[in-house]
């Protein structure tokens, strides 16, 4: 059975359960911060309110990021995956997170995590809209 929801034939769930010494605990999506690749670990950094935790599974982050809605997550750097919701400050290749963490944002990555934003008052936007207009 796959319970999960989302856009079209991919599903995503709320909640995942994550290994821990004595069974899986379950976390809300929407509590992780970012997920950081330590070789071939993962760090899940979570933001409940004001308690911050870290919790470390024996999985690469590729596979961990597998499982969760693109909609939501966005790889910014060969070792960093961040939730959308959690971004504060995007500034050039830099972001700020809720949990006060900054993170640089990959070269390769940086369209990727523009397009899923809109941008009031950039330059950026104000050349797309004049090209817009120029095609019709």
């Amino acid at each position: 059975m796959n319970n999960k929801k989302g856009n079209g034939s991919a599903y995503y769930n709320e909640h995942v359960f994550v290994k821990i010494e004595w069974g899986h605990k379950r976390v809300c999506i929407h509590d992780i911060v970012f997920l950081e690749a330590q070789q071939n670990y993962c760090a899940i950094h979570l933001l409940k309110g004001n308690e911050k935790k870290r919790m470390m599974v024996t999985v690469p982050m590729c596979e961990v990021l597998e499982d969760l809605d693109p909609d939501l997550f966005v790889r910014i750097h060969r070792s960093f995956v961040v939730n959308i919701e959690h971004i504060n400050v995007i500034a050039g290749y830099m972001v700020e997170m809720d949990n006060g963490k900054d993170i640089n944002i990959g070269r390769e990555y940086r369209n990727n995590l523009e397009d899923m934003f809109v941008f009031i008052g950039s330059r950026k936007r104000v050349k797309e809209n004049r090209h817009k207009a120029d095609c019709l």
